[in-house]
């Protein structure tokens, strides 16, 4: 199946074309697999709590979020790159990649290196994040402060010796603001369910095998940086 859904994907579920980023991805394989049957072939539950059914994945709830399982991107990485182990079934799908999955990939990635390049901000980030779930606090609008977050100007604190420092990379800021603010939201919320660890892993396993050079570029300028 997973090998089918690689090479058919540019086929998958038309309709979904119309949505951006990993909104288009998720939609294509909800038509593929259902959560329920994710979880009945992985042969594990896929949240651990959070809002949403077996059926249906709440996407909108203000006031939790779902709680990954860490054995769900554990298997997602045994078993969604069958292409490590076959060099022409890699041949086939890298245009596919390119076309359809490169640039979500490479966003995601962006995201979270400038993130996980200050881990206090990161984990602060995520229990203020947690608590103001906890306390059913949490602003509809909570993650529009972080719109901004690839500019280099971006801060936390107007005092230059407290405003939280990162690294980046010139150009990242012309992500598109709003997959900026949700993907913040995406491993803040991973951070905050301590699964962000095991989804990095397979994210770079993609981007390894899929996108290399990519990869390579982006932790030599990180490396760069930091010294």
């Amino acid at each position: 199946m997973v090998e089918t859904t690689w090479i058919q994907f540019p086929k998958i579920a038309l309709y979904c074309d119309k949505q951006v980023s990993y909104h288009k991805i998720f939609c294509k394989i909800q038509t593929v697999v259902s959560l329920h049957k994710l979880s009945e072939y992985l042969g594990i539950q896929i949240f651990l709590s959070g809002p949403h059914s077996k059926y249906y994945l709440e996407s909108n709830d203000l006031l939790d979020f779902g709680h990954y399982n860490p054995e769900f991107p554990q298997k997602l990485r045994e078993f969604l790159l069958p292409a490590k182990n076959h060099p022409k079934l890699l041949q086939l799908t890298k245009p596919i990649y390119n076309e359809w999955l490169q640039q979500t990939a490479r966003d995601f990635f962006v995201i979270y290196q400038k993130l996980d390049s200050n881990p206090k901000f990161f984990r602060k980030e995520a229990d203020r994040y947690l608590l103001l779930v906890e306390e059913s606090r949490l602003d509809p609008y909570y993650l529009d402060r972080f719109i901004l977050f690839l500019y280099p100007a971006y801060t936390d604190n107007e005092d230059p010796e407290e405003a939280a420092k990162f690294s980046m990379i010139p150009g990242d800021e012309s992500m598109d603001a709003q997959i900026v603010k949700e993907l913040v939201g995406f491993w803040i919320r991973r951070k905050a369910d301590g699964t962000d660890t095991e989804f990095i892993l397979g994210l770079v396993e993609l981007l390894s095998l899929y996108d290399p050079e990519f990869y390579e570029f982006r932790i030599n300028s990180s490396k760069s940086q930091s010294k």
